[in-house]
């Protein structure tokens, strides 16, 4: 009995650790304490834009300084004042626009 409890309780901590890995931004946002409306300010909501992101993140220099400690730093690049929605989405997978040329695997974007 004790082995199943220790096997379930390990499955649970790895689906736990694997769906905090899927989150979407949208989720993190809300566990901060953000409401949809904190950055979704029209109705019918629509898309958030960069704009919207620096009400919140100041500036693309803040953020680089944010992300300064990765060996690359994707917001201090030659792409500059890159649309924050080419990498991140609220509601869906984000991706990294800088792999549309390059390959970092190092890099994970929220």
């Amino acid at each position: 009995m004790k082995k199943l409890l220790l096997v379930v309780s390990l499955a649970l901590v790895s689906v736990q650790g694997a769906w905090a890995a899927d989150k979407m931004l949208a989720d993190r946002h809300v566990e901060r304490g953000l409401k949809c409306e904190s950055c979704h300010t029209t109705m019918p909501p629509k898309a958030v834009n960069t704009d919207g992101c620096l009400k919140c993140h100041v500036s693309y220099e803040k953020l680089a300084a944010r992300t300064d400690k990765n060996d690359i730093n994707p917001h201090d690049s030659h792409l500059e004042n890159l649309d924050c929605g080419a990498c991140h989405h609220g509601h869906k997978k984000p991706v990294l626009a800088c792999d549309e040329c390059h390959e970092f695997t190092n890099i994970k974007v929220p």
